[in-house]
């Protein structure tokens, strides 16, 4: 399972790559993206793990010089995901925190519907959209029409922390995902679509699935 303090980009292509020795073994390796001048660096070995001009997602950590620290264990091609695999993983995924996110959304979530089990949006999400982004998820959503009703979202353990948010109902959300995915086809090097979405949407690799945004 991916630590949930990672953050993720998608399809960023890497330029410049380097390698410093460290001493002992380690390199230093770092690279920046195409479109920024943001550094991008982890600690391997001395055999690149990315390839020059390739399109990766992946995950990290904020550096304390505003460096990105990746996390090695997740590195994907964008261009070479198998969406079912993924959407798969993403399930399992989120499995094995559904006891946890039920219990924040049953703490943090509150609704006036009667109908069904409700998930509040970050909770719908990592139930079952973490194949790809949320802004996706919550679009796709929107666009055929998903059953949700307005809530409010709060943490008990701090005061005035309720906020208006939307909430969407469980059942069907399994099968829109798997609809969406099934029918999903590949139109760039990284990009989907889905004649059930009006928009191009990226399926992230099974080492870029994180339940951060």
């Amino acid at each position: 399972m991916k630590a949930r303090d990672l953050k993720t980009i998608y399809d960023l292509i890497v330029t410049e790559y380097k390698m410093v020795h460290l001493g002992e073994g380690r390199f230093l390796h770092t690279f920046k993206p195409k479109t920024t001048n943001t550094i991008y660096q982890f600690e391997a070995s001395g055999t690149p793990e990315m390839e020059e001009n390739a399109r990766y997602n992946i995950g990290y950590r904020d550096g304390k010089d505003g460096q990105r620290i990746i996390d090695l264990s997740c590195i994907s091609k964008s261009d070479s995901v198998s969406p079912m695999l993924s959407y798969l993983y993403s399930q399992e995924f989120s499995k094995e925190r559904h006891n946890v996110n039920k219990a924040k959304n049953d703490d943090r979530v509150t609704h006036g519907a009667k109908d069904g089990y409700y998930w509040g949006k970050k909770y719908a999400w990592r139930e079952f959209g973490l194949v790809i982004s949320k802004d996706a998820f919550y679009a796709y959503l929107e666009q055929i029409g998903h059953p949700k009703v307005p809530c409010t979202t709060g943490n008990p353990a701090m005061a005035f922390s309720n906020d208006p948010s939307t909430a969407y109902k469980e059942e069907g959300l399994a099968e829109a995902m798997e609809l969406l995915i099934t029918t999903a086809e590949k139109k760039t090097k990284a990009l989907y679509s889905s004649p059930h979405y009006n928009k191009r949407f990226n399926i992230r690799g099974v080492d870029a699935i994180t339940d951060k945004k």
